[in-house]
């Protein structure tokens, strides 16, 4: 995918507004990134680095977490309009995010002049879709279903494998309370499931950066 941004962004920048309508921006852990009147406007593809969309809830007083963005994810232009009634916010998660901020009617009017590139929006935006939907089918199952459901997705998403010891290591910045507001339960129940875990031997550890058994999970 990355591959093929770098030949859209090569393609851009051979028109002389390119620099008006295309900005690389750094944004840092905790910053809240890509507010809705940018949404309706640009474009996102993020080069490096972790984000969550989530979603307030008002009644609970808490967020879930809906998705995580990941690298080489194109958002913008409602890419998560599925919850068109509830507030959300984008964070970044890891230590740095970088991505590249480009006008849509810019990038789309360009690109609409060498449709063999289109491809790369709707490959990111057709993985984005598919994680939701997947998302939705984890909230349906039991906590512990949920939990053991989350750490198959994130070793696949964002994992980084130890081929010596035979283990998947999330991001520090997966912990305890990413985890109780991506599985939608709570911090206390996510402690209990985490000891269980590490008793069934998926999880080498209970606490962050978590270590997981790879043939402990359907990947």
């Amino acid at each position: 995918m990355m591959e093929k941004f770098n030949t859209v962004l090569s393609y851009l920048k051979e028109f002389p507004d390119y620099y008006k309508y295309v900005t690389k921006k750094t944004y840092t852990m905790n910053e809240k990134i890509i507010f809705e009147q940018e949404k309706a406007k640009h474009i996102f593809f993020v080069v490096e680095g972790y984000a969550a969309v989530e979603l307030e809830d008002n009644l609970r007083k808490t967020n879930y977490i809906s998705i995580f963005v990941l690298p080489n994810n194109v958002l913008g232009i409602d890419a998560f309009s599925s919850f068109p009634k509830k507030k959300h916010s984008i964070t970044v998660m890891s230590e740095q995010m970088v991505l590249y901020k480009i006008e849509a009617d810019f990038l789309l009017n360009i690109l609409a002049t060498k449709p063999d590139v289109n491809d790369f929006l709707l490959t990111s935006i057709a993985d984005v879709f598919a994680r939701h939907y997947a998302l939705l089918g984890m909230i349906a199952k039991t906590p512990k279903e949920r939990i053991y459901m989350a750490f198959e997705n994130l070793a696949v998403e964002m994992g980084a494998e130890d081929e010596e010891r035979n283990e998947i290591v999330l991001p520090n910045f997966i912990n305890q309370s990413v985890l109780a507001r991506y599985c939608r339960t709570t911090q206390p129940n996510i402690s209990n499931l985490l000891t269980e875990l590490v008793d069934e031997e998926v999880l080498i550890n209970k606490k962050s950066p978590y270590r997981i058994d790879k043939d402990s999970l359907d990947i």
